[in-house]
């Protein structure tokens, strides 16, 4: 699968402000080239945002983590923030996204295991509710097996997450394995290398920018927003303008704190 790719690109990951997604989706509707994507495949994509991508008939693809269809098993940074709390979680998130796979991984298992609290459980999308869609015109397409940093992954862990991920859009009657989106936006030159030669024809960042010129189609721009992200700003943002306001106020704002 190929898509024609458009210059404006939005990225959700949950929903949950029914009304004020409705009339994000009613802008994007007046557009003229636009494609919404979502990541992670969360529950409310299926319950609350679907039904209205059909009725606003918006080009979609929902990006998911094979593994966890059809389970219980919570995102594994919602596990952090249940053990941590709110604070201490966002930083360790941070740093978990900055250390090797394997270390990511051995640290999750301790924290299920070394706490007094219950396992963590979230409901997650079923098969049948991703064929579903599928065939209302949403194209479910390839996240990663288990959403590691790829930048933080060997060779042999980025190979093992996109064999499993083939199998498992194979033996499901899904077409979308060929289109990718970098867990958290990271990659390198050894992750473009093996999405090439795993058949990946086309991946997205999550860099908050408008696509320019002649797009690299294992570097495709996203711009980031919300459901409850105000329509004020929802416009600044797909006009382009809001990715280039925010680091300037950042510096501007570190330069006063001198």
């Amino acid at each position: 699968m190929k898509l024609a790719i458009p210059h404006t690109i939005v990225t959700y990951h949950e929903f949950g402000n029914v009304s004020n997604f409705e009339k994000q989706l009613q802008l994007l509707s007046r557009q003229k080239k636009v494609l919404l994507t979502t990541d992670d495949g969360d529950l409310s994509f299926y319950t609350t945002a679907y039904p209205l991508i059909l009725k606003y008939k918006i080009q979609t693809i929902l990006f998911i983590i094979p593994s966890l269809i059809g389970t219980n098993d919570p995102f594994w940074w919602n596990e952090v923030y249940y053990y941590l709390g709110k604070t201490a979680g966002s930083q360790k998130i941070k740093t978990l996204k900055s250390i090797p796979n394997s270390e990511r991984v051995a640290y999750l298992e301790s924290l299920r295991t070394s706490g007094d609290k219950p396992l963590l459980r979230q409901t997650q999308l079923t098969v049948a509710q991703l064929q579903e869609m599928q065939n209302n015109g949403i194209i479910i397409a390839n996240h990663s097996f288990t959403h590691p940093m790829f930048d933080q992954c060997s060779e042999d862990e980025i190979r093992e997450e996109l064999r499993r991920t083939k199998v498992f859009f194979e033996q499901n009657q899904l077409d979308g394995y060929s289109l990718f989106a970098y867990p958290n936006g990271n990659y390198n030159e050894l992750t473009e290398k093996v999405l090439q030669e795993e058949g990946i024809t086309q991946a997205f960042l999550f860099d908050h920018k408008i696509n320019k010129g002649k797009i690299n189609p294992l570097r495709i721009s996203r711009l980031s927003v919300n459901h409850d992200t105000p329509i004020w700003k929802f416009k600044l943002i797909l006009s382009g303008w809001h990715s280039k306001i925010v680091p300037l106020t950042k510096t501007l704002h570190h330069l006063l704190r001198k």
